[in-house]
C-alpha cells in the first residue's frame, strides 16, 4: 500500500495564487494524501474558504516566518510522508508520486524535486537543470563535498521538498531564525538538509519530480532578488561560522572557491561587484540581529478550533 502523505500549503495573503495551486494540487495523481493549508497572514476568511472549496485542513500559524508555518504544518500532520510546495507554485500531475517513491528506501530521510519556470517570459537561464539538475542525485555524509552542497543550494529547493514524518521526532525542525519572514531571509530549506545529513540522513534529488515556480521577469526583479538571497546567504555563513565550528574548514573552501570563480569572471550573480561588499556586511548584521530570535520550532498546536479545522 502506498505511504500516506500530507501536502502543506504554506501561505501569507496571497489567495489568488493560493487558489491556482490548490486546484493543481488536486489533480496530482497520487491517491493517498490529504492537503494542509497554513495561514501565516492577517486572518483573511479567504484563505479559510479557500481550505474548505478544496477540502483541505486548515491551520492557523499567526507568529510571521514560513520556517514556522512549516513547522506548524508538519506537526499537524499524522501522514508517514510530509510534502511542502510554495502557495504560487504549480506541481506537476506526477509530481508527489515521483517524490514518495524515492521513500522505498528506507535510509532516505528527505526528497527534494526539479523547478521549472511557470512564466515564459522569465528573465535569463533560471532554470536549475540549466546547473545540473537534470540527473537523480543521492546526498549523505560520504557524498564528496557534502556540506557545500547541502548548505549553499546543491541539494534542492523549499518549493519542491518532503520529508518523513519521523525526520520531526530525531531533529528539530527548520530553523525559525531562517527563511521568508525570519530575520535571515533564506537558506532555510538547506539549513534542514545539512542539519539531516549530519545527523547521518540521507537525501535524495529527483528530476523526476517536477514544479513550476515564478521566476523574475526584468532586470531589476531579478537583481532585487539576487541582493536578498545573497545578503541572506552571507548572514547564513557568518551563523555557520559562529554556530558549527567544527565546519569552517570547510566553509573556508567553499568561501575561497566562490572568490576565484568571481575572479575568473565565472559567476553569474546579477548584483553589480562593487556592491557585494555592502550585501556581506548586511548579511553579517543580519546574523547577529537574529541571536535574539528563538532558535526553534512552534509552540504546540491549540486545541482552539480557529487554530486549526478539518473539513470533509
Amino acid at each position: 500500500m502506498s505511504p500516506t502523505c500530507s501536502v502543506v500549503v504554506c501561505t501569507r495573503n496571497r489567495p489568488d495564487q493560493l487558489g491556482k495551486c490548490l486546484q493543481a494540487i488536486s489533480n496530482v495523481s497520487y491517491s493517498n494524501f490529504d492537503v494542509v493549508v497554513v495561514d501565516n497572514g492577517d486572518e483573511n476568511e479567504r484563505i479559510e474558504h479557500l481550505a474548505e472549496r478544496w477540502n483541505a485542513k486548515y491551520v492557523r500559524e499567526p507568529v510571521i516566518g514560513v520556517s514556522r508555518a512549516r513547522n506548524r504544518g508538519a506537526r499537524s500532520c499524522g501522514s508517514e510522508i510530509v510534502a511542502f510546495i510554495d502557495d504560487d507554485a504549480i506541481p506537476d500531475s506526477t509530481w508527489l508520486s515521483n517524490l514518495v517513491e524515492e521513500f522505498r528506501d528506507p535510509t532516505v530521510m528527505a526528497v527534494t524535486g526539479r523547478i521549472e519556470p511557470l512564466n515564459q517570459n522569465a528573465y535569463g537561464d533560471v532554470r536549475p537543470c540549466a546547473r545540473g539538475r537534470d540527473k537523480r542525485r543521492l546526498f549523505d555524509a560520504g557524498t564528496r563535498d557534502w556540506f557545500a552542497l547541502a548548505n549553499f543550494g546543491g541539494v534542492g529547493d523549499g518549493a519542491n521538498m518532503a520529508f518523513r514524518r519521523k525526520a520531526f521526532e530525531i531533529w528539530p525542525g527548520f530553523d525559525v531564525r531562517l527563511g521568508l519572514g525570519g530575520t535571515i531571509e533564506g537558506s532555510d530549506e538547506h539549513n534542514a538538509f545539512f542539519e539531516l545529513i549530519q545527523r547521518g540522513s540521507r537525501i535524495v534529488f529527483t528530476p523526476a519530480a517536477i514544479v513550476y515556480h515564478p521566476f523574475p521577469t526584468t532586470l531589476k526583479e531579478a537583481r532585487a532578488r539576487s541582493f536578498r538571497n545573497l545578503r541572506a546567504a552571507f548572514a547564513y555563513m557568518t551563523l555557520l561560522f559562529v554556530e558549527q565550528p567544527r565546519y569552517r574548514i570547510p566553509l573556508a573552501r567553499f568561501l575561497a572557491r566562490s572568490i576565484f570563480r568571481r575572479i575568473l569572471g565565472k559567476a553569474t550573480n546579477v548584483i553589480h561587484s562593487r556592491r557585494h561588499e555592502l550585501v556581506a556586511i548586511a548579511g553579517s548584521f543580519e546574523y547577529w540581529s537574529s541571536r535574539h530570535d528563538h532558535r526553534r520550532g512552534s509552540p504546540p498546536l491549540a486545541a482552539d478550533s480557529n487554530v486549526i479545522k478539518t473539513f470533509e
